[in-house]
């Protein structure tokens, strides 16, 4: 994670129109971007489009745009903000604040060949994952994968910090219970 000071630093040279201070945000993040808009629509050409459109905005506003020290988390809001407009627009939803989106923990673009012993204990914990809501899914993944604050996460998902938290715990929860229940049941099974 970048130093809060450097990201501000960073960011205030690409609003003063800095081209390699464009170019340096684009590169440090447009991967960890793609991997969390893939979490929401397994249509890589939409989280790419939406990923350029956040870019290609991001570029002609900055004169406009407002500071910052974190520059992941002010990406992954506004690439979240765009996909909600572009899924919404796809569903003809109408309410965008009833709007829930789909977030997969298991959907991962870059994938390799793993062993039989890794991929049973991925359906095991994919099969967990899908008892837990789109919210508790995207919440972990904030916390745990993208390594965000507890304050980040309440921010970027529109509740307040106690709920987050909440949120958290009750998802790793169950996700105990779940994994739990699953290895008595296979060992039951085998024995």
């Amino acid at each position: 994670m970048a130093d809060k000071s450097d990201d501000y630093i960073l960011w205030e040279a690409f609003r003063n129109g800095d081209e390699k201070s464009f170019s340096s945000i684009f590169n440090s993040y447009v991967q960890e971007l793609y991997k969390y808009g893939s979490r929401f629509s397994e249509d890589s050409e939409l989280v790419k489009d939406a990923i350029q459109e956040l870019f290609i905005k991001l570029y002609n506003n900055r004169s406009n745009l407002g500071s910052t020290d974190n520059i992941r988390f002010y990406l992954f809001k506004a690439l979240k903000r765009r996909l909600i407009d572009e899924l919404s627009q796809s569903t003809n939803t109408i309410s965008l604040s009833t709007l829930s989106l789909p977030f997969d923990l298991e959907h991962s673009p870059d994938e390799e060949e793993e062993e039989w012993e890794t991929v049973v204990k991925k359906k095991k914990l994919k099969s967990a994952l899908s008892q837990l809501s789109p919210r508790q899914r995207e919440a972990i993944y904030l916390r745990y994968e993208a390594e965000m604050s507890l304050e980040e996460i309440a921010e970027l998902l529109d509740m307040n910090y106690q709920s987050a938290r909440n949120l958290i715990h009750r998802g790793i929860d169950k996700l105990r219970k779940t994994l739990l229940l699953v290895s008595l049941i296979i060992f039951f099974l085998i024995f």
